[in-house]
């Protein structure tokens, strides 16, 4: 029996472990985490960290309750946007981890406030991409969202941020973008900041529906094939 299959009791317990460690990160990180003074003005909902998360913990829960009900139709809806959300979760692991290891000061603007607790860290920028990798690499079926659906969906999320952020930070009265990187001098470099954002989400899209491919795909056709011979040997 396949495992990429709704019901497998596997991947029902890693997205129940999942939505554990991801309410925890939320009560940490967003319930209960006061702000510095030059972001408590954007709120929590300014940072891509905590949006993603959001987003992971909608395709944690359709998992759960899909693979606890053997619900065809949830199982098929929660495939559907989990690509958009393992493109969400790779460019804030793969842009935070390394500025915050080498390059703290990219991404805070102020790096003495960077107390986050290990647990929490690891729960909001770890946990999401390797519960999605597993799921997606080891449970799913193939991806079926086509390339130029997937293209379409970044550039509107990146839009729909750049207008979150307008909306949420006041710049005229002493607000800054929650990442350094993008407190730049014109509003053009900031632009090009967005689209290399969006543009990684999607190449990262890519490189993992040809992961998928290269490694997954040849796994499963020649196990298919086996199960074919074995069946053809035993009539």
């Amino acid at each position: 029996m396949s495992r990429r299959v709704v019901g497998n009791p596997v991947i029902l317990t890693i997205d129940g472990i999942s939505l554990l460690i991801g309410g925890y990160g939320i009560y940490g990180n967003i319930l209960t985490c006061v702000l510095p003074p030059h972001l408590a003005g954007g709120g929590h909902w300014q940072f891509l960290t905590n949006l993603s998360l959001i987003y992971s913990m909608v395709v944690f829960g359709l998992g759960f309750i899909a693979h606890l009900t053997k619900n065809q139709t949830l199982f098929a809806l929660k495939n559907t946007i989990h690509p958009i959300g393992i493109a969400l979760e790779s460019i804030v692991a793969l842009v935070y981890w390394p500025l915050r290891i080498w390059f703290i000061h990219l991404l805070a603007n102020d790096p003495s406030l960077m107390m986050i607790p290990l647990s929490i860290d690891l729960s909001i920028h770890l946990m999401p991409i390797v519960s999605l990798l597993i799921d997606y690499l080891v449970f799913m079926p193939k991806w079926t969202i086509r390339n130029s659906t997937a293209l379409m969906i970044c550039v509107v999320f990146t839009v729909c941020y750049w207008f979150l952020l307008k909306y949420l930070i006041d710049l005229e009265n002493g607000g800054l973008y929650p990442y350094a990187f993008l407190n730049v001098d014109t509003e053009l470099q900031r632009a090009i900041m967005f689209s290399m954002v969006g543009l990684s989400a999607f190449c990262q899209f890519l490189s993992l529906r040809k992961l998928y491919d290269a490694i997954v795909g040849v796994t499963e056709e020649a196990s298919a094939e086996i199960d074919h011979k074995l069946a053809k040997k035993n009539i």
